[in-house]
């Protein structure tokens, strides 16, 4: 099964909503993220894949969890109907 590419533009669109909604400017959700004011300009532009360490500072930022944040980047996938591997 291939691997589905994750939804960087609904990401993005996301991000932006969220910053948006809480009153923040690009600059200041860079500056609490502790991210040049360009990360979030191409992340919210869908232009890049940010790191997990970088989402998580942004999600902190916006006040988040980190899983509702990067949740737009799978829902157009399709949920697999295959039990995952139990860890032993």
């Amino acid at each position: 099964m291939p691997i589905p590419v994750p939804d960087l533009h609904a990401l993005g669109v996301e991000i932006a909503r969220l910053r948006r909604n809480r009153g923040m400017s690009i600059d200041r959700l860079a500056e609490a993220a502790g991210v040049h004011r360009k990360t979030i300009i191409e992340i919210e532009a869908g232009r890049v894949a940010a790191r997990v360490s970088t989402l998580h500072a942004i999600a902190h930022a916006l006040g988040t969890p980190l899983t509702e944040l990067v949740a737009p980047l799978c829902a157009r996938h399709l949920k697999s109907v295959q039990t995952p591997t139990p860890i032993i």
